[in-house]
């Protein structure tokens, strides 16, 4: 999905519920940012402040691009299509399971897991169970869902690691039975 924003305008409520839509059903999102020819002149403060409150509006797409663009002038548009390829490939990225068991070992010993209940626990090994979106399922010891802002942490994780641009990452946790 390429969720438009008029750069005169920002990001407002209409953007926020339609990329929110794009964001539940596991779309792949690009935001882009037309009629930039308007602000360009602005300076490289405005332009970080400008996607700074685009940021702050959108929070929970912060793993999409932001692409500044003219639809009247032509300017950037093919770093779109560009940038709207490198968002599909992602979305269909694959991670072998012994590359993410190697993954989850290095993340959990730096930063072990926390439960919502506080026991300790464990992330035994995980899986890559689909892509459109990429979904893993991690096996622990005893939770059966971690604190969210772990889960946060795990997913940030993914997406530096793996290049899981514009995609969001779906993340389930299961007891491991016995």
């Amino acid at each position: 999905a390429v969720v438009v924003i008029d750069a005169s305008e920002g990001a407002t409520d209409r953007e926020a519920a339609i990329a929110g839509e794009a964001e539940r059903s596991g779309c792949g999102i690009v935001l882009a940012v037309n009629k930039w020819d308007l602000v360009k002149g602005q300076g490289q403060a405005f332009v970080k402040d400008f996607d700074d409150k685009i940021r702050f509006q959108l929070k929970f797409l912060e793993y999409a691009p932001i692409l500044h663009m003219s639809a009247l002038t032509g300017d950037r548009t093919s770093k779109l299509l560009e940038t709207v390829d490198r968002v599909a490939a992602a979305r269909l990225h694959r991670i072998p399971t012994p590359e993410l068991n190697k993954f989850l070992e290095v993340v959990t010993a730096a930063h072990p897991p926390v439960s919502p209940s506080r026991r300790e626990v464990r992330i035994l090994y995980g899986v890559q169970t689909g892509v459109k979106p990429p979904e893993f399922v991690l096996f622990t010891n005893v939770a059966t869902d971690l604190h969210f802002s772990y889960e946060r942490f795990i997913v940030n994780r993914l997406r530096e690691s793996f290049g899981f641009i514009g995609t969001p990452i779906r993340l389930k946790v299961r007891r491991r039975k016995r």
